[in-house]
């Protein structure tokens, strides 16, 4: 089967039973990836994803092949970006989690709500509630990227060149717009690395001088620092998106869901990881490279065979989750992988979850009737591996002064 089928399914659930029919662990075809093991249940995709010692995420030890060979089209000056966070094991792994966790607290995302709040009313009073507007354009992408700005502490004016650096990567579903799209990193490698260097030697308020400023002897070197960066502006950006995408989406469908989720903080947390749950916009995780030949879950699988974890299959798992189909807004408890799990659990969890709830109340306070501007709905984005609204072309309604 092949990974396109599921992620842009109106009615997932057959496909999904018929995967999860075959066994918990069945061979996927992956675009720029080719065909790899995937799992179909809960169980399964734990597994893989805490089990550090018999897979790994760097190929290396495993097949001899370092990423930088895997992707060979890669400019060289990019390589840097491949060693990140995310693919790295043991204590490596270990060492950059530590180096970066105390940056990614609670407490300091928390701190970010009211600039986040700012922001979003800024951008919505932005938008023209007399004519279908492009919500995506005007609200859901730069929303999450603007709070990255502000997160990282990073100057106003490196808004624009970011932005037109990192855009084109939102685009990318097969190599050629893969290589058009990485063409353009240059110029945000630059500009990065030079405000790593002034972090260094001037700390800043935000997440950038936290990432360069020495622990316990330790620190981040700059190929690490950008890498970190990068892949927050990558990784963490997209997720975002997509997420507050399909929470307005889901606002348009249930309407009398909209005032609970307004005006309760706790009702809110609960909508948006239901959403997550349903949606599962990040629908497989990164490679898991098997370190020998291993029996997983029944099934053989040879060394340096990749492996990676269907998290919309197990997060539609009917063994974990009651009616998994539905999304019920108050669904407690919610156990669901849409962040990942184990050692690689996703590090700016807590801000996707701010950036979507915050996203979703400003909305609700400024355009509380806003509806879908077409009785078509939107389809779903062809973005490898991830499971969310291709577009959100919304009619915007002011709330009604008394």
């Amino acid at each position: 089967m092949k990974l396109a089928s599921l992620t842009r399914s109106d009615d997932p659930g057959p496909l999904l039973a018929a995967l999860r029919g075959e066994g918990p662990l069945v061979r996927l075809r992956v675009p720029l990836v080719g065909e790899v093991w995937t799992t179909t249940t809960d169980e399964a995709a734990r597994a893989v994803l805490k089990d550090v010692d018999r897979f790994a995420r760097d190929p290396r030890p495993v097949t001899g092949r370092s990423l930088a060979s895997t992707y060979w089209w890669l400019p060289k000056r990019l390589s840097p970006l491949l060693e990140s966070l995310l693919t790295k094991d043991g204590d490596d792994h270990r060492r950059l989690r530590r180096l970066v966790d105390r940056a990614f607290a609670k407490q300091a995302i928390d701190d970010l709500r009211p600039r986040l709040a700012a922001r979003a009313d800024a951008l919505l009073r932005g938008m023209d509630p007399g004519a279908p507007a492009d919500a995506v354009a005007g609200y859901t992408r730069p929303l999450p990227f603007e709070a990255i700005v502000d997160l990282l502490g990073l100057p106003e004016r490196s808004l624009g060149p970011l932005r037109r650096g990192v855009a084109p990567l939102s685009s990318i579903s097969g190599p050629v717009s893969a290589v058009l799209g990485l063409a353009r990193l240059g110029g945000v490698q630059r500009l990065l690395r030079a405000e790593i260097e002034d972090a260094r030697h001037e700390p800043r308020p935000g997440l950038l001088s936290d990432l360069v400023a020495d622990m316990d002897g330790d620190r981040l070197s700059d190929d690490e620092a950008l890498a970190m960066v990068f892949t927050l502006f990558v990784a963490g950006h997209e997720t975002t998106v997509h997420l507050l995408n399909a929470c307005l989406l889901t606002l348009c469908d249930a309407p009398a869901l909209r005032d609970a989720v307004a005006e309760d903080a706790g009702a809110r947390a609960l909508f948006v990881e239901e959403v997550m749950r349903h949606f599962s916009p990040v629908a497989l995780t990164k490679a898991h490279y098997a370190r020998a030949d291993a029996d997983v879950m029944g099934v053989r699988v040879r060394k340096g065979e990749a492996v990676m974890p269907l998290l919309f299959a197990a997060n539609h798992d009917p063994a974990r989750f009651d009616r998994p189909g539905n999304l019920r807004a108050d669904r407690r408890p919610n156990a669901h992988l849409g962040f990942g799990h184990g050692p690689h659990v996703c590090l700016g969890m807590q801000l996707a979850r701010a950036e979507a709830q915050v996203g979703v109340e400003r909305m609700l306070r400024m355009f509380p009737r806003y509806e879908l501007a077409s009785a078509t709905r939107p389809g779903w984005t062809r973005r490898v591996g991830i499971r969310a609204p291709s577009g959100l072309s919304l009619r915007l309604r002011p709330r009604v002064a008394r």
